[in-house]
């Protein structure tokens, strides 16, 4: 299993096997048998003028880190109610205010705004 994220650039527009990422951001992505797989998810809209994207982490204390388009690592949402690996996570598409939600294999959800 790869531990890392790769953001690719103009995938639809390559044709045939892509062998370089524009940007390849290590991560624990070993969710073991028990845990669904992890999907980053792009904001529907650039917030603040910058694309960003969230995905599911397997760090302890459980946390979702929300990336910058570039790679870098944003912003890291943790707390007492984020109990579990949110494997599933996106963006609510409102553009007034970022809020993140994310969702574990038993059906639980976490809101943060």
């Amino acid at each position: 299993m790869m531990d890392h994220l790769d953001i690719l650039e103009d995938a639809h527009l390559a044709s045939g096997l892509i062998k370089t990422p524009k940007t390849r951001i290590k991560h624990d992505n070993r969710t073991g048998r028990w845990l669904s797989t992890f999907m980053a998810r792009w904001h529907p809209a650039s917030f603040s003028g910058e694309e960003i994207f969230v995905s599911g982490s397997m760090k302890k204390p459980r946390t979702i880190e929300v990336f910058g388009g570039n790679g870098s690592l944003l912003r890291e949402i943790r707390g007492i109610a984020l109990t579990a690996v949110a494997s599933r996570c996106c963006f609510h598409p409102s553009a007034e205010k970022l809020i993140v939600i994310g969702g574990n294999s038993s059906g639980r959800l976490t809101i943060a705004r």
